[in-house]
């Protein structure tokens, strides 16, 4: 190709290809100017201009219709292509808006994915009503993968973790709690320690869970042995079993606000079992300021959830 011709390809615009696959398509120049808004003189300039650009006569008028040639049916390929790879282009950027103006996706641990998220979205989405969220709820080690591989914003794992490439903050840090039904023999105390689970229908996490494991110890430790033991995987499923009565157990304080007033009392563990999680982001670009809006509404949520806790509690022993 000569460069003159070259060039004049470089000059080429939507509006030559908008008018070419007008006509292409609906077969006449008038019902392509009416579906481009234009005037029938301007289509047929833009159809010159692009068969002047490309050395190829596009359409020959046969009978007061234009007929496209082979060139013209050849092209028309190439041109559906383009739009094609238009439209894709047009599609991602939006995506990629959504997920750095308008769009948050939160991982977390399932012991935040219902009650205290649904929360802090409430309370969020008072001041962001256009924003809109996704939340996964995922085991700590695929936290910190999403948030790495950025399929994620915004993280929850569990435990005091540093992760080489992530910015990690710690999240919480407070004691693990007794759960029982109301109504339990339990149900009057302010402070309940290891020995009193000795007998009782226990109601723990699954034999892979840390936090189990760390119990496991602590009650062998102990010399506890329950009466039956009743494994449910999630916080929140162990938390709605104690309120059916299936029996006590120990849980993390955030998860078991969800179901006060629904017949579970909570009560203070004379026990070492913090309850620590971390919040991770990317280091690289940073998080956009709809995740900072919205980790400052976690921040105040958590708060305001774990003062709800120590009032549901009540005072400490020590200090009544």
């Amino acid at each position: 190709m000569d460069d003159g011709r070259a060039e004049g390809l470089m000059k080429l615009g939507m509006r030559q290809l908008d008018a070419f696959q007008a006509v292409m398509t609906l077969g006449t120049v008038t019902s392509a100017a009416n579906v481009l808004a234009t005037s029938q003189p301007a289509v047929t300039r833009s159809i010159r201009q692009l068969e002047d650009a490309t050395g190829l006569q596009l359409f020959r008028r046969v009978r007061g219709r234009l007929e496209p040639t082979a060139d013209a049916r050849e092209l028309m390929e190439t041109v559906r292509q383009s739009y094609a790879g238009i439209d894709r282009i047009a599609q991602v950027a939006s995506q990629l808006r959504r997920r750095h103006t308008g769009h948050l996706r939160v991982g977390c641990l399932p012991a935040f994915a219902q009650g205290f998220i649904a929360r802090t979205i409430a309370d969020f989405l008072a001041d962001h009503p256009k924003a809109s969220l996704s939340v996964t709820p995922l085991m700590s080690s695929d936290v910190v993968r999403a948030t790495r591989s950025r399929e994620v914003d915004i993280g929850i794992a569990a435990y005091d973790i540093d992760v080489t490439g992530l910015d990690t903050r710690p999240f919480t840090d407070c004691p693990e709690i007794a759960v029982v039904p109301a109504g339990h023999p339990l149900a009057d105390r302010q402070v309940v320690a290891p020995a009193d689970l000795a007998g009782q229908p226990l109601v723990m996490l699954g034999a892979s869970d840390p936090y189990r494991q760390r119990l496991d110890r602590l009650l062998a430790g102990e010399g506890v042995t329950p009466a039956r033991l009743v494994e449910t995987p999630t916080s929140s499923a162990l938390c709605a079993m104690v309120v059916e009565g299936v029996g006590v157990g120990v849980v993390n304080p955030i998860t078991a606000l969800d179901f006060i007033g629904q017949g579970l009392v909570m009560l203070r563990l004379a026990a070492d079992l913090p309850f620590v999680t971390t919040r991770l982001q990317v280091t690289t670009g940073g998080p956009n300021a709809l995740a900072l809006a919205f980790i400052t509404v976690m921040e105040r949520r958590r708060d305001m959830d774990l003062a709800a806790v120590a009032e549901a509690l009540g005072p400490h022993p020590s200090i009544s």
